[in-house]
């Protein structure tokens, strides 16, 4: 699967933990409400859910919902939560959508720079056939990949860190389409299906891949929304007679997009790779192979680091609190006012904690007071914008560090009134 574009940036607040609860957790008997429609830019027209857990996975998969009789399923994995459907071609236009004569001009680009460098050189005469090689070789193409297996777009959900600096993930995404209505209906949708014949290394078959493509000036999104709720065109006399409430699950049936909280990623990875899900089995090639040998030794080496790391912070936790940064003009940060030892008073507090390695609770306090005086100005807690940024920042350490997912913000609260009652300079 090629990497999601990125959604047009979205307000912080709706990254909030405030926005999450507003949309239903799942639950397999379906007697409280499961879905429901935001209608805002970071959920779009898509009906949503939300699982606590990736270990919830198969639960939902398991339920009647996800296994309707006659019905085949295709998914896709977002590692953030705030990525839509949009295809990489949509990365170079001011509104994510590809016009017809955007793609054209691409593919023709592409079957003039292709010329004396494909084994099969019948592909060029093959529209999709050549638009699928150049998606498996990085160029910016119309279609989205997804796949038959639940697991691999897990897997591609949550394969990858955060990336350093970001905005916060609070959640990563899957999206499930009803690929039975789309072969039934793609005179009404416009909507193609697509299973490439050939598959010269292996990749697609090994990830159960296929593509989808959408109709010129349209995301797949909105044209399958349009389509659902027209009158005058496809009708569902089930959803036609639902009410508003009823609505988000009836349009959930044919697509929606499950929240899965951003925690414990490495464990989530690890239990793919014991189910055979990883990059030595979807990407069959001396790639996948190089980069499979590459993420084993980097947890290896993670894990020792940590180890080294905690035992050292553990023995300077008592020291002195971190130093101040030097002043840098009208965002001169403040002097710092709690200690290290003070912060890990503070996450070792809640008997929940006491599941967690002590050095580790010393590393986390040295890597929060260090996000601390990172992001602490003066007049911070007169300031809304600061408070959100170092909360946001405790929370990045605590979750990269594996801090209990239930206790974060109230520890990250309990921290921000303790650098806020410290004395000035202490």
């Amino acid at each position: 699967m090629s990497e999601p574009s990125e959604s047009p940036v979205v307000e912080e607040a709706a990254a909030s933990s405030d926005y999450f609860s507003k949309i239903p957790l799942w639950n397999s008997d379906g007697e409280t409400k499961r879905f429901e429609v935001m209608a805002d830019e970071l959920s779009g027209r898509i009906p949503v859910t939300r699982l606590e857990s990736w270990r919830d996975v198969t639960l939902l998969l398991e339920s009647d919902f996800f296994n309707r009789p006659g019905v085949q399923l295709v998914f896709r994995g977002h590692r953030r939560h705030d990525w839509g459907l949009m295809p990489t071609l949509g990365r170079v236009t001011a509104n994510g959508i590809v016009s017809e004569a955007l793609a054209t001009a691409q593919l023709d680009r592409f079957k003039r720079a292709v010329r004396g460098r494909l084994n099969d050189t019948g592909l060029v005469d093959e529209d999709d056939e050549l638009w699928a090689v150049g998606q498996h070789h990085g160029l910016m193409s119309p279609l989205l990949d997804w796949t038959y297996s639940p697991y691999v777009a897990l897997f591609f959900a949550f394969h990858k860190e955060d990336v350093k600096d970001e905005k916060d993930n609070p959640y990563r995404a899957l999206y499930v389409l009803d690929k039975s209505f789309l072969a039934a209906h793609e005179g009404e949708t416009g909507i193609r299906v697509f299973e490439p014949r050939k598959d010269q290394h292996g990749r697609l078959v090994n990830q159960a891949g296929l593509f989808t493509f959408s109709p010129f000036d349209a995301t797949l999104e909105n044209k399958l929304a349009s389509v659902l709720t027209d009158d005058e065109g496809f009708t569902d006399e089930q959803l036609k007679a639902a009410s508003e409430d009823e609505q988000p699950e009836i349009l959930a049936r044919y697509i929606c997009k499950i929240y899965i909280r951003n925690e414990e990623r490495d464990a989530c990875v690890r239990h793919l790779r014991r189910m055979n899900v990883h990059h030595a089995s979807l990407f069959p090639d001396l790639i996948g192979a190089s980069e499979y040998c590459n993420i084993l030794t980097a947890e290896a080496e993670q894990a020792a680091e940590i180890a080294r790391q905690a035992t050292s912070a553990a023995a300077a936790a008592s020291a002195t609190p971190v130093a101040a940064p030097q002043e840098a003009g009208p965002e001169a940060p403040a002097a710092a006012t709690a200690s290290t030892q003070s912060i890990e008073d503070v996450l070792r507090a809640p008997p929940e904690a006491q599941q967690v390695e002590p050095g580790r609770i010393a590393l986390m306090a040295l890597e929060v007071s260090k996000a601390i005086a990172e992001n602490k100005v003066v007049d911070w807690d007169k300031r809304e914008a600061v408070q959100a940024r170092l909360r946001n920042a405790i929370r990045v350490v605590l979750r990269k560090l594996a801090y209990p997912p239930l206790l974060r913000d109230g520890v990250t609260e309990r921290i921000l009134d303790l650098i806020k009652q410290a004395p000035p300079g202490g």
